[in-house]
């Protein structure tokens, strides 16, 4: 078996799945885990295409519907965007299969990325000048059923391993909830807490604030602001520098940055020295941990995230077998990064290191 522990978008478990391998994907982010299970689950084609005929012909009715709403809605949404989208959310809700519609809503969350008010260009919420918002063409019914149309192509329709997806604390749910050990666990952790380098939470909220929430596998309060999943992710609370005072190379790193910059670095690095922890304690003896990391920036000075978790792994009694380097050839992040106050502009992590340990 393999476990991916932030497994995001879920690229690892359909891997997997590929090779024949059963897996367990871990991630806070409810967005990721519904994401991870549309593209992992195995579909009935002639339900699937009936529910596609259904929604189609519904939303071509002039029937009534609830219009959604959620705090500051109208920030980020046209008030016809934001009819037009309350119209396809009613008719996903009356979709009776649960997996026929957490595949809508992932269609859904594409036509939201395509029609809000929101600028693309960066993972943080940042709204369009009012010139631009005025010139989007409210055309989200043709485009979700056409992106339906389209994703439905590349649905599983014949069976395959099996894949089991968690939404939660990788922590929490290695130590509490996993009765199991694993062969191998492949995963590419976050580079450093989320506010900092990609706040994914903030990336994945305007969807998730228009999905049902009987449909995602988090609390209600998970949603309710919209930074929440940003601060409960690696690094996002406040951590005092316990588990990490005798890793060398970290208090190294914090030596060389500002003292104002050092409590988000201690932050992350209490956190992934847990998160270390865990997944040595779910790994067999004689398996392999696989970990792509990047080196970010911090104070214009490169964070060695990847021999900083060569020391924390060996701390473990893990052995690394294998280091290597590899370009990353496709980037949805900005090649660089907007200043915060008084800093420049710096270049994002174009590069990323591959670490195998074996246990």
């Amino acid at each position: 078996k393999l476990l991916d522990p932030f497994c995001g978008s879920g690229t690892t478990l359909v891997i997997a799945q590929t090779l024949g391998i059963d897996s367990v994907g871990i991630d806070i982010n409810p967005y990721a885990t519904l994401l991870s299970y549309v593209k992992t689950n195995v579909y009935d084609r002639k339900k699937m295409l009936s529910a596609i005929d259904r929604i189609e012909n519904n939303l071509n009715r002039g029937q009534n519907f609830k219009v959604h709403y959620f705090y500051n809605i109208e920030k980020w949404f046209r008030k016809d965007i934001i009819q037009s989208l309350s119209k396809i959310r009613q008719c996903i809700i009356a979709e009776g299969d649960i997996n026929i519609r957490k595949f809508f809503w992932i269609c859904l969350s594409e036509t939201i990325y395509k029609f809000s008010n929101d600028r693309t260009s960066t993972f943080k919420l940042h709204i369009l000048p009012q010139e631009k918002i005025n010139l989007i063409q409210d055309d989200c019914i043709d485009f979700f059923v056409n992106k339906v149309k389209e994703n439905a192509n590349f649905l599983n329709f014949e069976k395959k391993n099996r894949v089991k997806i968690i939404c939660g604390d990788c922590h929490k749910v290695m130590e509490y909830k996993l009765n199991k050990k694993f062969k191998i666990i492949c995963t590419s952790p976050p580079y450093g807490d989320n506010s900092t380098t990609v706040p994914y939470g903030q990336a994945s909220i305007l969807f998730l604030k228009w999905i049902d929430n009987k449909d995602l596998s988090c609390e209600p309060s998970v949603l309710e602001a919209y930074s929440t999943i940003d601060k409960i992710s690696v690094g996002g609370e406040k951590r005092e520098a316990r588990n990490t005072k005798d890793i060398m190379l970290l208090n190294e790193y914090l030596n060389e940055i500002s003292e104002g910059k050092r409590d988000k670095v201690v932050n992350f690095f209490e956190d992934y020295h847990v998160a270390l922890n865990s997944m040595e304690s779910c790994l067999e003896k004689g398996g392999y941990l696989i970990m792509t990391v990047g080196n970010r920036r911090v104070d214009s000075i490169m964070q060695p995230l990847d021999n900083i978790t060569i020391e924390i792994a060996e701390k473990f009694g893990l052995k690394m077998v294998s280091k290597f380097n590899r370009n990353i050839l496709h980037k949805k992040t900005p090649t660089t990064l907007s200043p915060t106050k008084n800093e420049k502009v710096v270049k994002s992590i174009s590069e990323e290191t591959v670490l195998i340990f074996r246990k």
